[in-house]
């Protein structure tokens, strides 16, 4: 008897959850701090004169400055989406009954949300800007409508739209990869302190 008893007290009953595995709270913080982000950058690329130069070659054709704006774009996305996973990853709970594979998906799964939050939210603000864009289009004298503003207007849509595309593949692999690097520190007890660059460390 005393050694049935001793077996059954060796038990361990896993952990069972006892709320959503989507901790809600870290998704949305993540996803607001991936849209600051976002807008911040893209602030900076306005005011460094990727929006400044002119658009158009001497032939009509889309200038560098428009591929270079496009690009921007690309790299704007892969940051602030790896910023907002690595806060998600790194403020979920893990859970008891986990293993480390599981876990490394669980935190994947939460940077992949805050990358959905942010691009919808993105492609809210872009259908705003895009309504009132083709109101004023439409308002505009037929006049003022050649054949070359018309091509012109098209290349700049084909670039940003690639540039939107491969940014947002980019920010969901960045997101994923980033969730998982700070689910990793939070396990290992790393601090917040040896993930910023030196020279932005307090002295």
């Amino acid at each position: 008897m005393a050694k049935i008893a001793a077996t059954e007290s060796a038990t361990v009953t896993p952990k069972v959850a006892t709320s959503s595995y989507l901790e809600w709270g870290g998704i949305f913080g993540g996803g607001v701090i991936a849209c600051a982000i976002s807008v911040v950058l893209l602030q900076f690329g306005s005011s460094a004169g990727l929006a400044l130069g002119s658009p158009t070659l001497p032939n009509g054709g889309a200038s560098w400055n428009v591929l270079v704006a496009g690009l921007w774009v690309v790299i704007v996305a892969t940051a602030s989406s790896a910023a907002g996973g690595y806060v998600a990853g790194r403020m979920r709970t893990r859970w008891e009954d986990s293993n480390q594979s599981e876990s490394e998906f669980r935190d994947g799964i939460h940077g992949i949300a805050v990358w959905a939050l942010a691009t919808l939210g993105a492609a809210f603000f872009l259908a705003m800007i895009g309504g009132h864009g083709a109101a004023a289009v439409v308002n505009r004298p037929d006049a003022q409508l050649n054949d070359s503003m018309v091509r012109l207007s098209a290349h700049i849509t084909a670039i940003f739209s690639f540039a939107t595309a491969a940014g947002s593949a980019l920010g969901a692999a960045a997101a994923w990869f980033a969730a998982i690097t700070g689910g990793e520190h939070r396990d290992e007890g790393i601090a917040f302190h040896h993930v910023v660059p030196v020279f932005l460390r307090k002295r």
